[in-house]
């Protein structure tokens, strides 16, 4: 029932998105923005390069940063906003990218696109106790930090503040795909036509005129190991399926954790250089700069996350470091334990 439940929300995601896709409105009329999206996408066709599997996982990907959990512990989109909008566009995209491959809809979708991998349960008992919990508080995204956990180290954090600092190499292992992670790379996949390689080769002229499309891969790698504490700045209740948890810290004094955490770190990881800020996801077929700052970048499929990330960097370069357990002290006064 639970794959059904998720199967059809994303075709009826998919069906308002797919009418009127095979031909463009009559002259005079405008255009509805999901053509339009698919007409741009023709024109930049940025994801041809990628094989069907790495495409099924750019559409899981796509989807599971569309999903949300309503307060009535209903799986939907949610209300179109800002934010929103640019996944509809990638998942346009993604339509219109399948449906020049296989197409029209369902052509090319297959159960193993979302079905790969473990599927979180956003209709368990643990969903419906989270959305009614987060629904009564009230909270705005942005507002406050949240670290999720299970109850019994997120007691030790609220009235003890012990919390523990992972090395960025732990993540690639983890066993929860919400957290499993490479944090040390950061991978982009570009394709280059023929007048895209002229334009940065020194003998244009030798490239022959039908030069075949030449994929691109790179990957910015940071040079060392090192620390990080993550929490969410999202009050979405899906994060309690997604980490698996059973309770969580909501700490409203965002400037006043930092700094308790700052000046407890100094005393145990003393020479590191410190850092923190909001992650900076990385979308790898259309990333928006060529600066890559690896600690706070991360994958654009973990988007819906809303991480802030503090990290630490040792002095000298390390290939692999082991966590660090440290007490900042007591969160009472600047936090609420909340249970389910």
């Amino acid at each position: 029932m639970r794959e059904a439940a998720e199967d059809n929300t994303l075709a009826r995601g998919t069906d308002s998105m797919t009418r009127g896709t095979v031909s463009d409105p009559p002259e005079g009329q405008l255009r509805p923005r999901h053509i339009m999206w698919r007409r741009q996408y023709d024109g930049r066709r940025y994801a041809r390069h990628l094989s069907q599997l790495e495409l099924n996982k750019r559409i899981r990907d796509i989807v599971l940063n569309m999903l949300r959990l309503q307060q009535d512990t209903k799986i939907g989109l949610g209300p179109i906003t800002k934010q929103s909008a640019i996944w509809m566009e990638k998942w346009t995209h993604v339509l219109e990218e399948m449906q020049l491959r296989h197409g029209p809809y369902p052509g090319g979708f297959t159960r193993e696109i979302l079905h790969s991998e473990p599927f979180p349960n956003f209709v368990s008992e643990l969903a419906q106790k989270a959305a009614h919990k987060l629904s009564v508080l009230g909270l705005q995204n942005g507002d406050v930090f949240i670290k999720f956990g299970k109850r019994a180290h997120m007691q030790s954090l609220f009235e003890g503040g012990m919390l523990r600092i992972q090395s960025a190499s732990f993540f690639s292992s983890a066993n929860n795909g919400a957290i499993k992670d490479d944090e040390l790379t950061v991978p982009v996949s570009l394709v280059l036509s023929r007048d895209d390689v002229v334009q940065v080769v020194v003998n244009p002229q030798d490239v022959p005129q039908d030069a075949a499309d030449q994929r691109v891969d790179i990957q910015f790698h940071f040079g060392t190991d090192y620390w990080l504490y993550c929490v969410t700045s999202s009050a979405e209740p899906r994060l309690f399926v997604d980490f698996n948890a059973d309770a969580c810290v909501i700490i409203k004094d965002r400037q006043t954790f930092t700094r308790m955490l700052r000046e407890s770190s100094e005393r145990e990881l003393a020479g590191t250089k410190m850092g923190d800020g909001p992650a900076d996801y990385i979308d790898p077929l259309l990333p928006s700069s060529a600066k890559v700052f690896v600690p706070l970048s991360k994958y654009f499929g973990y988007t819906y996350q809303e991480e802030h990330r503090f990290f630490w960097i040792p002095p000298k370069p390390i290939a692999k470091l082991s966590h660090r357990d440290i007490e900042i002290g007591s969160l009472r006064i600047i936090a609420d334990l909340i249970v389910l």
